[in-house]
């Protein structure tokens, strides 16, 4: 293009935006595309310096305006994808984003009188980037959390395990309702869990044994993806805990989960009746153990004569979805 003149025929055809400015950087041609583009009327921009169209920050007008000059010095040059906030007819400010490449314009001496700029609208493909950028950052995010998680998981499994075996079986089980939760996470479209689904998601296995019946009853509440990994490792616990020593042991016995909520705050209630006779334990267990070191959650649990009375207390800004 380093030979073009002016074609005003020929530009205007072009479906990509363009528009010619002079050596002193007024707009001296515009095409249908572009004037669309930017919500203007060439009676608008005729003559008019292009940074008294479109102001912005000196920054901005800085950089583009070396490029300018650049291409006034001969270079074809090229601006960096970047933002402009455009009025609209309704008065509004929308954020485009152009890739724009601007060629020298000569004369028939070949002498530079201005410059050529083709620009191409590149808004949805800049937002798809700018939203995979902050997915891989929580992507990132996320497993460092996960990480985290299971290592705690393992170092406490390790405390509470009589051998290897029973490590293996313990461990091997808490990183599959590991699984499971993100498995519901991604059906969910990472928007976090309802409180009902994750217990559902823990007792259905045992409800099937038919050993059990078991009510869930609270408002729906939907949880932040940490609040609903704390909940069903705790749900977990619970519930093999119950199969081993409570409620969801043998045939009879009823388990009751109900949860209240305020603001931002969780009560939840978990309630075993057992159809048998159960002893206390002064042992510390994984159950415990976890809940001491899950952030924003408060345990009191007492044994009554039916069978483990627990109350389970999540708070804090980030507990909803």
């Amino acid at each position: 293009m380093n030979t073009l003149s002016i074609n005003t025929h020929l530009l205007e055809g072009w479906s990509l935006p363009i528009m010619v400015l002079d050596t002193k950087l007024r707009f001296i041609f515009a095409n249908e595309a572009y004037l669309q583009a930017v919500h203007r009327t060439y009676k608008e921009i005729e003559d008019a310096y292009i940074f008294d169209v479109f102001p912005d920050t000196e920054g901005l007008v800085q950089s583009v305006l070396s490029k300018f000059n650049a291409t006034l010095s001969g270079t074809v040059t090229q601006l960096e994808a970047q933002p402009f906030q455009l009025e609209v007819e309704d008065g509004s400010m929308r954020e485009i984003v152009w890739q724009a490449t601007q060629d020298p314009l000569r004369d028939g001496k070949g002498s530079i009188i201005g410059l050529i700029q083709r620009c191409q609208d590149i808004t949805h493909q800049y937002q798809l980037e700018h939203r995979n950028k902050i997915i891989g950052r929580e992507l990132s995010h996320r497993i460092k959390n996960s990480m985290a998680v299971i290592s705690a998981i393992a170092r406490i499994t390790g405390r509470n395990a009589s051998n290897i075996s029973d490590y293996i079986q313990s461990f091997t089980a808490r990183i599959a309702a590991m699984s499971r939760t993100n498995d519901l996470l991604v059906g969910s479209d990472w928007f976090g869990l309802d409180i009902q689904e994750i217990f559902k998601s823990e007792l259905s296995p045992y409800v099937d044994k038919g050993h059990t019946a078991s009510t869930l009853n609270g408002p729906p509440a939907r949880l932040s993806i940490d609040a609903s990994r704390n909940l069903s490792m705790i749900s977990h616990e619970l519930a093999t805990n119950a199969v081993k020593y409570g409620c969801l042991g043998k045939q009879g016995g009823h388990l009751d989960v109900q949860w209240t909520r305020t603001n931002d705050q969780i009560d939840i209630t978990w309630q075993e009746h057992c159809a048998h006779p159960i002893t206390p334990s002064d042992d510390v267990g994984f159950g415990t153990r976890l809940f001491d070191i899950l952030p924003s959650v408060t345990v009191t649990r007492d044994f009554t004569p039916t069978g483990l009375h627990l109350t389970i207390t999540m708070d804090g800004e980030n507990l909803f979805a």
